[in-house]
């Protein structure tokens, strides 16, 4: 599992050790040192007495310098998902954890609606990963009274008060001011709508890939692709329709297509415009009854 150091993984890892010998189970811990602070490697130290205490294996890996430019919370992301997968492989886990909390989810939400972002939340299962988060039904305020009824010990990342990070804001700020103005359950309320945003979100992906898929063996983008395109795209609602965009076109592209550029394609599929600029060196054009791929 994934330690940090803080109160919600160093619950999360007091609670399994508690459990894993009833359930036979094994345990072992990976901290990432991402170097972006001085005390980090006091961190680093913390997370592997507690293994020691507690009869756990600890892999502890430093982070390389990160490049210039670079946004600090996503290149820190990716590489700590990086070192976990290698750790896993390397020692034959089949399973990461991590302790994310409602707070999470909650804090996720709100930091996609202000960006005016597509409603991703944190899953419970993450399969590409193979990351278990059990924590997602609990609040920080939960993890807080089990820290202190097991009198546990963790240390705290000062960038959690570093207000020039949106998360950091909406902790600090925005959450304690929708407690006390209009829910004090509000992290509840956003968490539970989250996860319920997520799984309309999966039924219109499936229903996207049953439609997409129901095109066949036809060559992609000629007359009769694009005719039968039309024809099942004709009667589906939009929030499916863009969704099929998305599947058809996230191979021939490379990456994943957000929303804005699968409602443009969208109107090129459905006839509306004869031509859609997908990024400064590629364009999508209807010629002669066929769909092309300019460069």
């Amino acid at each position: 599992m994934a330690v940090s150091g803080g109160k919600d993984s160093c619950s999360l890892l007091h609670a399994l050790t508690r459990v894993m010998r009833l359930k036979n189970l094994h345990l072992e811990v990976c901290h990432v040192d991402h170097g972006l602070r001085p005390g980090s490697d006091d961190d680093a130290r913390f997370v592997e007495s507690e293994c020691v205490a507690l009869g756990v294996g600890c892999h502890v890996r430093k982070l390389g310098p990160r490049p210039p430019g670079e946004n600090m919370e996503a290149w820190a992301r990716r590489e700590r998902y990086a070192v976990f997968r290698k750790v896993m492989r390397e020692n034959d886990l089949h399973h990461l954890l991590t302790a994310h909390t409602a707070n999470d989810v909650t804090e996720t939400l709100l930091m996609r609606l202000i960006a005016n972002k597509e409603l991703n939340t944190i899953e419970e299962y993450d399969e590409e990963r193979g990351c278990l988060r059990p924590l997602l039904d609990i609040t920080r305020s939960q993890i807080e009274a089990y820290v202190r009824e097991h009198g546990l010990r963790s240390v705290e990342d000062p960038t959690n008060e570093d207000t020039s990070l949106v998360r950091n804001r909406i902790r600090g700020k925005l959450i304690p001011v929708l407690e006390s103005e209009f829910d004090p359950s509000i992290v509840w309320s956003l968490s539970e709508r989250a996860q319920a945003i997520a799984e309309d979100c999966e039924a219109l992906q499936y229903l996207a890939e049953r439609s997409s898929a129901a095109l066949g063996e036809v060559a992609f983008g000629n007359a009769e692709w694009l005719k039968g395109c039309r024809e099942i795209l004709a009667p589906l609602p939009l929030g499916v329709r863009w969704r099929v965009a998305q599947v058809l076109f996230t191979p021939l592209l490379g990456f994943t297509i957000g929303q804005g550029r699968a409602k443009a394609i969208l109107g090129l599929l459905c006839g509306d415009v004869e031509r859609v600029d997908l990024d400064s060196s590629r364009s999508l054009s209807v010629q002669g009854g066929a769909l092309h791929l300019l460069t």
